[in-house]
């Protein structure tokens, strides 16, 4: 007897409790109540076993006659016993006999009378399977169809049977598949693995291979591949050698081709293989690196003889694995035509691209015992250059040394054999003769062995140029010297306003001795290969030099700042100065008179006072410029403070600031203040006030709020005695021709 569960026995014995405690007319009530519940108990639980056991009972009845140990065979001598265990395990197990073999349940039935229609249940498979390839299996409607595939009383989930369920007849497929990539990871559970139906498409479905409509024809293999092998996450999950295999396949020449009709073209299939895809690494699989060249050859034998005898098909065969193959050099999935500019083998790629993959790798070549500087001294050539320039028919590696048949130049056979070079170099150019192979052709100048007498040349100018240049340089250094000197003392005669304070000079060459190493270490940091940063970065083997100069000048201009800042707050010239720089309204008449004047619209430019606006605008953005690019410098130098309770966009800005700042800063001084200062034909070649502190004398210019001076009368002959030097006499005389003249400024007095 089963044991009642503890719940429901609790129930009931609060349920008799409550009876016991009831008044006796209540008692009776319920007593009947419950008997009453009892018997409709009773009664449903009969009838659902008897409902139950009808399929049961039906199957009993037809064992007794189908059972595995009657033997019972039809009119043709097949068995049609039944394994009643087998049933249990089916998908059918809920179905009694008669439900599919409906013909049974009346007496005297035959084999024919009582044979299964799968179409019964499944009437539109029956529709999907006329259509497919497996038609020819039998007609849909007749239950041995389905049973080549599933089995009679065994049907279990196709999901569950795996690629068994293909195993009757596509045995040699199914074998290969359980060996391939695909079919270990199925076989280790792996979800993502495909199976037979991922793609040939659903089982009732499929159609043949050779059909415009089939997921594994040639036009639509790349699509069905593609849902796995370009698909992100899978490529994330399972480091896919190449993330998106089927666009680049698309670009290519072959599918390209598939596009266009050409089913001759090669698909996925072609190269990776059928059922048995196996994966790069593995000696077996077409694509292993020793395998492709052969792979190839099923489309171009021509190509793989010439590359079989090669010196790289020769390597490949003898177990290099560093020598290249057709992917190497065509690429992979992206093969291009070679006329196409993207393509690695296209003319102005070879060289750059191509065999300076190989041959300008050191270690390679180290290792290979390959002579180095093939392709720097190809660089540096007439060829090298000229196609560097663009030219698309000067030669390449592949014009001199071949295609598929690059051959070594030992060998008689090869291209640039000592005998074959008169014809090879004669493409291009007919005038060569056999004296032409006497020199060697790939010349490094730096390198004795490569050519003795170019390296002998290259050594006598390397001492003749700074020589000469040093001589030359130290002449006129000298005899500039001499006249800079001449000239400062005839400037230091005529005289002068004094714009510039000894304190105020000493500012500016901190600052242009800062801002101009500050510049030049600052793109050398941001542009190291450049040729003008080469011999700062030569030094960096075992020193930050360009880092350690670049911060000791930004320590420089900030003490600089601080040091004009101290200047204008304390003393009584700098407060002088910093009233006359701020900006006036003044300063916006003179800008619309100054550009008018420049233009032609009027005749007189204005009179400026101590600072113009020009001056004002320089010295403002230098303000500003010096505390963003002290601001920035300072956190990236502060790097790991910042990073430990900042985030790292506060470094990316900063970078970003001070970059842009620092060009903004330099083309500013150098169209801005140079011009004012040396490019200025007033003041051409050179504005000598950061020096001696004087302005020229045709720039007097009154004080901020000083009216203009008064009309100039007109005064007796000079006393010859007393009368100015000639040179100031015309200085002075140059002054009053000036339109733009003030009279002079106290600095001037």
């Amino acid at each position: 007897m089963r044991k009642m569960p503890h719940s429901k026995a609790q129930t009931m014995a609060q349920e008799l409790s409550s009876e016991e405690w009831a008044a006796p007319g209540t008692r009776t009530a319920n007593r009947t109540f419950t008997a009453s519940r009892t018997c409709l108990l009773i009664v449903g639980v009969v009838l659902g076993l008897w409902l139950s056991s009808t399929p049961m009972r039906a199957s009993e009845q037809c064992l007794s006659c189908h059972a595995p140990a009657s033997g019972l065979t039809n009119s043709q001598g097949k068995s049609i016993v039944v394994n009643a265990g087998a049933l249990q395990h089916s998908v059918h197990k809920d179905l009694g006999c008669v439900d599919c073999h409906a013909g049974a349940a009346k007496p005297g039935h035959t084999a024919k009378t009582a044979a299964a229609s799968c179409a019964t249940c499944h009437g539109e498979v029956s529709t999907q399977l006329a259509a497919s390839a497996h038609a020819a299996l039998g007609r849909p409607e007749d239950s041995s169809t389905c049973i080549s595939c599933h089995g009679d009383h065994d049907v279990v989930s196709p999901s569950k049977r795996g690629t068994a369920l293909c195993l009757t007849c596509h045995s040699e497929e199914v074998r290969e598949f359980a060996l391939s990539v695909h079919g270990k990871a199925h076989g280790r559970g792996n979800g993502d693995a495909p199976n037979c139906r991922d793609c040939h498409g659903a089982t009732h479905q499929v159609v043949a291979a050779a059909a415009a409509n089939s997921p594994v024809s040639k036009a639509k293999l790349p699509e069905t591949c593609g849902r796995c092998h370009s698909n992100p996450a899978l490529a994330a999950k399972y480091l896919f050698a190449v993330s998106t295999p089927v666009e680049a396949y698309e670009q290519s020449v072959h599918g390209r081709a598939i596009r266009a009709g050409n089913l001759n073209a090669a698909a996925c299939n072609d190269c990776h293989g059928v059922h048995n895809i196996l994966p790069a690494s593995d000696l077996r699989s077409p694509i292993n690196k020793f395998r492709v060249a052969s792979t190839c050859a099923q489309c171009h034998p021509e190509v793989f003889a010439q590359f079989k005898q090669s010196i790289h098909g020769k390597a490949l065969a003898a177990g290099v694995d560093d020598a290249p193959t057709c992917t190497d050099c065509h690429g992979e999935h992206r093969i291009l035509a070679p006329s196409d500019p993207r393509s690695p083998v296209y003319v102005a790629n070879i060289a750059r691209v191509t065999c300076s993959h190989c041959h300008a790798d050191q270690r390679l070549n180290a290792r290979l015992g390959i002579p180095g500087g093939r392709v720097a001294s190809y660089e540096n050539s007439y060829h090298g250059l000229a196609a560097e320039a663009g030219s698309l028919t000067v030669a390449n590696c592949a014009s001199c040394h071949g295609v598929h048949n690059i051959l070594p130049s030992s060998d008689p056979r090869s291209t640039i054999a000592k005998a074959n070079l008169p014809h090879t170099c004669g493409k291009c150019h007919p005038d060569a003769g056999q004296r032409f192979a006497i020199g060697p052709v790939h010349v490094f100048p730096s390198s004795e062995a490569s050519n003795r007498w170019v390296y002998l040349v290259r050594a006598f100018y390397l001492l003749l140029i700074p020589a000469t240049v040093g001589f030359m340089f130290l002449h006129n250094f000298l005899d500039w010297l001499r006249k800079l000197r001449r000239h400062l003392a005839r400037h230091r005669a005529r005289g002068g306003a004094l714009r510039l304070t000894l304190s105020e000079r000493v500012q500016h060459a901190l600052l242009l001795t800062s801002f101009i190493t500050l510049v030049v270490t600052g793109f050398m940091l941001k542009f190291p290969d450049a040729f003008w940063a080469a011999p700062l970065v030569r030094w960096e083997r075992d020193f930050p030099v360009r880092g350690l100069i670049h911060r000791i000048a930004g320590v420089v201009l900030i003490g600089a700042g601080f040091y004009h800042l101290l200047y204008l707050l304390f003393t009584p010239e700098g407060r002088h100065a910093l009233g006359a720089m701020l900006p006036r309204l003044r300063d916006v008449r003179d800008a619309v008179v100054t550009v008018g004047y420049n233009l032609g619209y009027r005749h007189e430019a204005p009179r400026y006072a101590k600072f113009n606006y020009a001056e004002k605008v320089e010295y403002w953005s230098l303000v500003w410029g010096t505390i963003v690019m002290a601001l920035t410098g300072v956190l990236l130098w502060a790097h790991n403070f910042v990073l430990k309770y900042f985030s790292k966009t506060l470094l990316d800005v900063a970078t970003a600031v001070h970059y842009y700042e620092a060009i903004l800063a330099t083309l500013a001084i150098v169209i801005w203040h140079f011009y004012a200062v040396i490019f200025d034909p007033e003041v051409y070649p050179l504005k000598g006030t950061f020096l001696n502190g004087r302005a020229p004398e045709h720039e007097v210019r009154e004080e901020e709020g000083t009216p203009a001076a008064a009309p100039a009368t007109k005064k007796p002959a000079p006393d010859p005695a007393t009368s100015p030097a000639p040179a100031q006499a015309a200085s002075a005389t140059d002054a009053k021709l000036l339109p733009s003249s003030p009279a002079p400024s106290k600095d001037a007095a």
